[in-house]
């Protein structure tokens, strides 16, 4: 009879355990196993000058300044195999416009607008590592990440023939790479499921080869593709 009540009493009390650790659980925010995060900011191309295939960048230099700032989109996923430590991937996509009239004009005398707009995106795996903080409302992260990067500017520009009449021309070219990033990050804590934060980081890589559809041009010196960020956004914790 009273090892019988021992068994109840440890159950109980074991019981309390478990319920008490799973309230602890969906109250911390660095247990929540799974993260998503959504950012958007500005980023600013690391490069100091361009290749010689984008002869627009080549012969403006205020065109190729303006190019090197941009819109930047994150995205990544954590899921969190200790408190401190978190797996998962990042993708990350940086667009980047400017025109300019052409001194040069059409044999009726029209207009010709230089373009480029320019996009690199970024996939790749993550690993992600949580500070320890003076609050549990906020959480303070470094994360690296090496992976796939491409890159893709669609340019417009002015061709003269042989016979002295200028035109418009467009051309896309494409290439790919190897690209690494990290970033710091901070987060605030709105309720259980859903945070708030701010991140820094650089990222990047360097294209040796470029692609016009089936001709390909090995570069004199490589597109530089590093680039700094800074974004703010939304987390969603499940």
């Amino acid at each position: 009879m009273k090892s019988s009540r021992i068994i109840t009493l440890l159950a109980l009390l074991f019981s309390t355990f478990v319920v008490n650790a799973q309230e602890q659980e969906k109250t911390n925010p660095l247990l929540n196993r799974h993260n998503f995060a959504l950012d958007l900011g500005y980023a600013y191309r690391l490069s100091s000058e361009p290749n010689e295939l984008f002869v627009n960048q080549t012969t403006n230099k205020d065109h190729y300044s303006s190019l090197r700032h941009g819109v930047q989109i994150n995205f990544a996923y954590d899921y969190l195999y200790k408190p401190f430590l978190a797996f998962g991937f990042k993708t990350s996509a940086f667009n980047s416009s400017n025109s300019f009239i052409s001194e040069k004009r059409t044999s009726k005398n029209a207009e010709i607008e230089c373009k480029d707009d320019e996009y690199i995106f970024y996939v790749g795996p993550s690993i992600k590592y949580v500070f320890p903080t003076f609050s549990d409302k906020y959480s303070v992260y470094a994360r690296g990440t090496i992976g796939y990067m491409s890159f893709r500017n669609s340019e417009a520009k002015v061709v003269t023939d042989t016979a002295a009449k200028s035109t418009s021309l467009s051309t896309t070219y494409t290439g790919k790479t190897f690209g690494w990033g990290l970033d710091l990050g901070l987060d605030y804590t709105i309720n259980d499921f859903l945070s708030a934060g701010c991140n820094v980081g650089i990222l990047g890589g360097s294209v040796g080869k470029l692609d016009d559809g089936e001709d390909s041009f090995k570069l004199n010196s490589n597109e530089n593709l590093y680039r700094l960020d800074i974004t703010v956004g939304l987390r969603i914790k499940l």
